[in-house]
């Protein structure tokens, strides 16, 4: 092929000429599509039908022209006209079908619409998004069947969306055992589940869920589930409360730390993490006592609780909740160190019925400087008593104070 140097003036002439109109064709091409986008970017009617007699063959400009005209101008019979030419350009979208379901829907043309979800979700079986706009679709024509299929795809495949499947799902249904039926085996759906049934008053639901859960044999971390202990506890319904703490402490090494046989105190001896929560303690700072754990100061183990008070106060904000018998009678044991503390009225461990929080018994005030000793006294439950509060207080709180005091193996224990 002769070279460009030795074409005559003609031919040069004629290749720059094509050359000019190759890149001419290019930008007019480009400059097109530039003005297309910028027109289908402002999503409005007009603007989308300048953007498709620019480029007629972009799918997603006649998607979104039938969107456009199914919320914005209501005319889903022209809007279902778009979406099938959207469909002949991409008939691989999943995301289109489902618009031209949505324009049928809107058209009263509900068997259409149907056809339309099917054939969305033949082209896409397994994406989330899909599913769970199918389910909406199943749902609202009342087949509750195909919508849980689709809702449990959803589960399966984006656990993020538990909260609002779940919640539309026991909405719409309100059958605790269709409901598990779509439950994957996954301990975070379960608890969210358990969260909304409890949310909703539904307590027989949710222990029905709280024994699936059980049964899943699942590992999950067991703060998680502390809530459900925490409304149970809530609702003084007390068996089930001890139930669900022992299933749990059968499940984790961790949890099984908290407990001894021979101690109905959990964490008696203050060695383990305080989980603010179950039957474990909880503390809620207040003014004017300083609450810590101690590890230079101790009475057994690897550390203590320690209080420092600085003007006045009753309660130290610490107690825990303790499951007894009615009738019975229980020794309570603890042991206490005190450092220069000035008072009227020491502080004092305590035993209160957590249904009106009557102090039942109450050990011997502690003050000035003393020794690790033990303290110890006994109580007997009333005859409706099931639960129990430990705590440390000062009565009266108004007092001054001004001191340190240590406290550690709290015990208590049927006699």
């Amino acid at each position: 092929m002769a070279s460009i140097s030795k074409q005559s003036p003609l031919e040069r002439l004629m290749w720059l000429a094509l050359c000019f109109l190759g890149a001419a064709s290019y930008a007019w091409f480009a400059i097109r599509g530039y003005w297309a986008q910028n027109l289908a970017n402002r999503l409005d009617q007009t603007s989308l039908e300048k953007s498709i007699a620019l480029e007629p063959r972009n799918a997603t400009y006649h998607d979104l022209l039938c969107r456009s005209m199914i919320f914005v101008s209501g005319q889903p019979s022209q809007a279902i006209s778009e979406c099938k030419k959207s469909l002949e350009l991409d008939p691989y979208s999943s995301s289109f079908r489902l618009d031209l379901a949505q324009a049928y829907f809107f058209g009263g043309e509900k068997e259409q619409c149907l056809d339309a979800v099917r054939r969305a979700i033949a082209v896409d079986p397994t994406t989330p998004d899909t599913a769970w706009s199918a389910a909406n679709f199943f749902l609202i024509q009342g087949d509750t069947r195909e919508a849980l299929q689709q809702f449990a795809l959803v589960l399966r495949g984006e656990p993020t969306l538990a909260t609002p499947v779940l919640n539309i799902c026991w909405q719409s249904l309100h059958d605790i055992n269709r409901m598990q039926g779509i439950l994957p085996p996954n301990p975070d759906i379960y608890l969210a589940f358990i969260k909304l049934l409890l949310s909703n008053g539904e307590w027989a639901a949710a222990r029905q869920t709280w024994s699936a859960l059980m049964k899943l044999k699942q590992s999950f971390d067991y703060h998680d589930a502390l809530f459900y202990v925490d409304s149970l506890l809530e609702a003084r319904a007390v068996e089930n409360a001890t139930d669900a703490w022992m299933q749990l402490a059968s499940r984790s090494k961790a949890m099984q730390a908290y407990s001894h046989p021979d101690n109905l105190v959990v964490d008696g001896s203050f060695s383990e993490e305080i989980l603010n929560s179950g039957f474990d303690w909880r503390y809620t700072p207040r003014p004017n006592i300083a609450v810590a754990l101690d590890t230079n100061d101790f009475h057994s183990g690897t550390r203590s609780l320690s209080l420092t008070y600085s003007e006045n106060g009753s309660d130290a904000g610490l107690f825990e909740y303790i499951a007894v018998q009615p009738n019975k009678n229980y020794q309570l044991s603890a042991w206490v160190k005190s450092e220069d503390l000035e008072t009227a009225n020491g502080p004092r461990l305590t035993l209160s019925d957590a249904s009106n929080n009557t102090i039942s018994v109450a050990t011997e005030e502690t003050s000035g400087s003393t020794t690790w000793h033990q303290l110890e006294t006994k109580v007997q439950t009333g005859p409706q008593t099931k639960l129990l509060v430990i705590a440390i207080l000062r009565s009266p709180g108004e007092t001054r104070i001004q001191g340190k005091f240590w406290i550690d193996d709290i015990i208590l224990r049927p006699m």
